[in-house]
């Protein structure tokens, strides 16, 4: 279900009567239409994609030279881990576009997988004391034979620990109550399950690590560029200035009819494969201030148009916490391999936060993953996740390599030691 499908039920299934399909969420209604336009600003490809280049690069480097891993574990945990780490850049992406994406521990009957939640997919209903939510409500939506199928898994906090329900309503607007047995791969989940003794959700939301400027006490993250939204906006603009001067600025000439022939429709027959070269217009070649042909050539003002684009794109690297050059014009930056350096280092400040951010959220998800598994017998022993992450960010691994030289030419280290890291 795409999710501007999905934010436009929520809101007109909010006016329905009868029974309430949408639970009532703590997230208000601005917000989730802010999200919509942010998702929106991530979808265009119109202009030159700032907001997606922009969230697919910050996922990149977040995710490089990020490894997760379990030990000490049998069964289900290690084959789920190790899909999720192929998958990990994706997930992170979608979390820097739209503010944060909800991990879900799942069981299909034969293997623990987890389910990557986007907004709109899912509606917050309570948070614990720290502002983490621990209370949500997930949304999925099957149709068939021509009908449209809602379920509602509402977890919510009990006395003694969860209790999760399941309910499924039928229709466009999801006002018709139905059963969970209509639909095949719904029909063995349970209506209701009490889970007693859990004191943590079985799902985890992984945010972005960054203020919230309109809501600054919502649980949800915010697109890693919202505060730049309007200067995409701009750029987008500018960049269409640029593509009009070129267009605008073609090559062309202008040429009497007198100079082709004149084919049975009456209209000069251009020359074929230059019908966009040759413009034809009434010049009358007898004038002496008129000839046969005359060369269209302006002189373009490209230059100033993307010195003003690569401005505009320098105000969005800022806004964004990413360095100066990564996007605009690196020429215009940094000299100096020192100099170079200092403009990484934001990028390095900004990655290092959602790194942190997605290291919290893996550990839980973890925790999260050992009780499902638990509660299902899936695992053997008692597994321990390991989450490894390099500073690649700021250096390259050139730059460690000859550190490490020196480090063995002043006797810090051996040869072996150095063989043992860049020689595997």
């Amino acid at each position: 279900m795409k999710l501007h499908e999905n934010i436009a039920r929520f809101f007109r299934s909010r006016g329905t009567s009868g029974e309430s399909f949408i639970p009532s969420g703590i997230i208000s209604s601005d917000e989730m239409l802010e999200l919509k336009r942010s998702y929106g600003i991530y979808l265009d490809s119109r202009g030159i994609n700032l907001a997606s280049s922009i969230s697919k690069e910050l996922a990149t480097l977040a995710v490089t030279e990020f490894d997760i891993d379990a030990e000490n574990g049998k069964g289900a945990i290690l084959p789920c881990i190790n899909a999720l780490n192929s998958n990990l850049k994706r997930a992170v992406e979608y979390a820097c576009a739209l503010g944060g994406i909800i991990f879900k521990p799942t069981y299909d009957g034969k293997d623990l997988g987890v389910e990557t939640v986007l907004p709109f997919d899912f509606i917050p209903l309570g948070v614990d004391a720290s502002g983490r939510i621990d209370e949500c409500a997930f949304i999925y939506r099957v149709e068939r034979n021509g009908k449209l199928y809602t379920r509602l898994e509402e977890h919510r906090r009990s006395r003694d620990g969860y209790v999760i329900t399941n309910r499924v309503f039928e229709g466009e607007n999801a006002t018709t109550p139905s059963l969970l047995s209509y639909v095949t791969e719904w029909a063995g989940i349970s209506p209701r399950v009490e889970i007693k003794g859990l004191n943590k959700p079985l799902f985890v939301y992984f945010g972005m690590p960054f203020g919230n400027p309109t809501h600054p006490f919502s649980p949800l993250g915010v697109p890693i560029y919202r505060r730049a939204e309007n200067l995409i906006h701009e750029a987008d603009k500018q960049f269409e200035r640029l593509i009009w001067e070129f267009e605008g600025g073609e090559l062309a000439v202008d040429a009497s009819d007198e100079a082709f022939r004149i084919g049975k429709d009456g209209k000069p027959v251009l020359p074929l494969g230059k019908e966009r070269l040759f413009r034809t217009n009434a010049l009358d070649a007898c004038c002496s201030s008129n000839e046969l042909f005359k060369v269209f050539a302006p002189a373009l003002r490209d230059e100033s148009l993307i010195n003003g684009l690569n401005r505009i794109i320098m105000l969005v690297e800022d806004a964004c916490g990413i360095a100066r050059g990564t996007f605009s014009d690196p020429s215009e930056i940094a000299k100096t391999a020192t100099e170079v350096r200092s403009t990484r280092q934001r990028t390095y400040t900004t990655v290092c936060a959602i790194r942190c951010s997605l290291k919290n959220a893996l550990y839980e998800l973890f925790e999260a993953l050992v009780t499902l598994s638990a509660l299902y017998s899936l695992g053997i022993g008692k597994p321990i996740l390991n989450i490894t992450a390099d500073d690649g960010v700021l250096t390259d691994s050139e730059s460690i390599r000859d550190a490490w030289r020196e480090d063995v030419k002043c006797g810090i280290i051996t040869p072996d030691e150095f063989k043992a890291r860049w020689h595997k």
